[in-house]
């Protein structure tokens, strides 16, 4: 990428920054009619700086991806504010910071959230049109007319903010998909005169490895005219769709999963995430709602409080999941899974399960490290047993902790599973989580999960 591409989130993020500082001291100035601080409100200026910063690069929120399409601008900005509000809010408790005014705060945030949001639509038509005006483009050469061709064209010619401008496809068979008018197709004797003669930056090579002569060849010419060559492998026959290349010296070993949890510094960052937000939750929440909830379970039925059940961890190990009890004392709890209309459930735990307040106590199993805040939900000794006869990857999502809420909870796929296919959808979603996980994600995650309780969900029963 070249221009404005490579500077993006620079951009991006000093717009915010000096918006976000814009709205703090104008809402200052309208709350105390001066731009004079006192030293407590520079103290704030720079707790509030702070934060943006570390929410906004933790959330990824200058990913390419993250600020070409208005609708992911909009959610992830109302996450980073919400995020935000909540760690500032957090600071000034503990320093019990408590005579800073609470409208300039409100008016800050609601400020900045605005006029943020009116930068990046305005950031996203300029270079709209900056680019539909034929500047700031890389200019690239596919070689190759076949599926993995194709789908690569399908993917550079997206109308967005990439900035890749598609000149030309060269290659010896026919090409096997519809070419929009204005890009050249030929075969490789016109492709190095056409390179010259149009500047091109960088070539997509999609063709079989096998072809040795011809890409040492490619690469030979692409070095002289200090153009980039670049090979896109085809995975496709591949049981997986992504793949990770590493080097032992020179020799290339392919890693078919890559699971970023191996890594022993995302490990810690996952496991000190964890042991913030479960305290913060168990402390902020449980410790007064425990009781109150403890009450109702035992006017409702006879029986524990706690509802404790052994269920697959992480590499499956056994360990306790803690729940609140959400039904009448049975026999089947260890192999029958709970029904809509189910008769074992309690009044209250109806309402338990539906606002998924039964899962609380799973914070306790979080903060003792047996579980996750966000991972594959534990399943019980019989079903992992069952499924893992019948799913291939089922074990698969026994190589991290199990978790309160997870992927699969958040697209749909929680509660009974009545068919195969349920818990199939399940598996796949929670392998997607393993091969994808980031700190931001499980941020994004919980976001979701807590939208899906205020809105309600149908499958929580």
């Amino acid at each position: 990428m070249k221009g404005y591409s490579r500077y993006f989130w620079a951009i991006h993020f000093a717009g915010d920054l000096l918006l976000i500082n814009l709205a703090f001291v104008i809402t200052y100035f309208v709350k105390f009619d001066t731009f004079l601080f006192s030293d407590k409100y520079k103290f704030l200026l720079l707790i509030f700086n702070f934060i943006w910063i570390l929410t906004a690069f933790l959330l990824k929120l200058y990913d390419i991806k993250s600020v070409r399409r208005l609708d992911r601008v909009l959610f992830n900005l109302f996450k980073a504010a919400l995020i935000n509000g909540v760690a500032l809010s957090a600071i000034l408790f503990s320093l019990k910071a408590s005579t800073f005014s609470r409208e300039h705060l409100y008016a800050t945030y609601a400020f900045s959230f605005g006029l943020v949001l009116l930068w990046r639509i305005l950031a996203l038509r300029l270079i709209y049109f900056f680019r539909k005006s034929g500047f700031n483009y890389t200019r690239v050469l596919l070689i190759g007319g076949g599926n993995v061709a194709k789908q690569l064209y399908n993917y550079i010619h997206k109308k967005d903010v990439f900035g890749i401008r598609l000149l030309a496809i060269f290659s010896e068979n026919e090409i096997s998909f519809e070419v929009e008018a204005g890009i050249k197709k030929g075969s490789f004797e016109d492709l190095e005169a056409f390179a010259i003669k149009n500047n091109v930056d960088e070539i997509y090579y999609t063709l079989p490895l096998t072809y040795t002569s011809k890409i040492k060849g490619i690469i030979e010419f692409a070095d002289k005219n200090m153009i980039r060559f670049k090979i896109v492998p085809d995975f496709r026959g591949f049981p997986f769709k992504r793949v990770n290349i590493d080097f032992f010296e020179d020799v290339p070993v392919i890693t078919f999963r890559q699971e970023p949890l191996t890594d022993i510094v995302n490990q810690m960052l996952k496991r000190l995430f964890d042991i913030v937000f479960s305290f913060l939750v168990i402390v902020l929440l449980l410790s007064w709602l425990y009781p109150i909830i403890a009450l109702l379970i035992k006017l409702s039925s006879k029986g524990p409080v706690l509802f404790k059940q052994v269920r697959s961890g992480l590499n499956n190990e056994e360990f306790i999941c803690l729940k609140f009890r959400s039904m009448a004392k049975n026999e089947e709890a260890d192999n029958l899974q709970a029904t809509k209309g189910d008769a074992r459930i309690t009044k209250i735990g109806s309402f338990l399960r539906k606002s998924s307040l039964d899962e609380l106590p799973q914070f306790l199993n979080v903060l003792i490290g047996d579980m996750s805040v966000v991972g594959p939900r534990p399943h019980m000794l019989k079903h992992t047993e069952e499924y893992s006869a019948l799913i291939g990857k089922y074990m698969v999502r026994q190589l991290v902790k199990p978790g309160i809420t997870g992927v699969a909870q958040v697209k749909g796929y929680r509660g009974e599973t009545k068919k195969l296919k349920d818990m199939e959808g399940r598996v796949r979603a929670d392998v997607w989580y393993i091969e994808n996980w980031s700190l931001a994600l499980d941020i994004n995650l919980i976001a979701l999960t807590v939208w899906n309780v205020v809105k309600g969900d149908e499958k929580a029963f």
